[in-house]
């Protein structure tokens, strides 16, 4: 973008944003307090929305406590599994896929 028209756009901004401001009001005292106003708005959104987004939080953390206790209780309530037995050695063929189990004499 070149220099000249970012100028020009800078200048129509400027000059659109001052008549909106005078338009707000007659004087600069009522400018202000109609800035206030909206700002003291503004906050109270704000306020409520942290209120709202603070009690889905602490909904979220209640629920995970529960999840977890839930999980080490039935952890606890388990008995350990016992290890399973071990599966017998066997050997392929040579000619074909089919094994046979190894035996001691060989």
């Amino acid at each position: 973008m070149s220099p000249d028209i970012k100028s020009v756009l800078v200048f129509g901004a400027g000059f659109a944003g001052g008549w909106a401001a005078r338009s707000l009001a007659d004087s600069p005292q009522g400018a202000g307090v109609k800035l206030l106003e909206i700002a003291l708005n503004a906050k109270e959104r704000v306020g409520r929305w942290a209120a709202v987004e603070a009690e889905r939080l602490e909904d979220m953390m209640a629920e995970v406590r529960a999840r977890a206790e839930l999980e080490a209780s039935k952890a606890e309530a388990e008995p350990e599994p016992a290890e399973p037995e071990p599966k017998p050695k066997t050997k392929t063929n040579g000619t074909s896929h089919k094994t046979r189990p190894v035996s001691g004499a060989a």
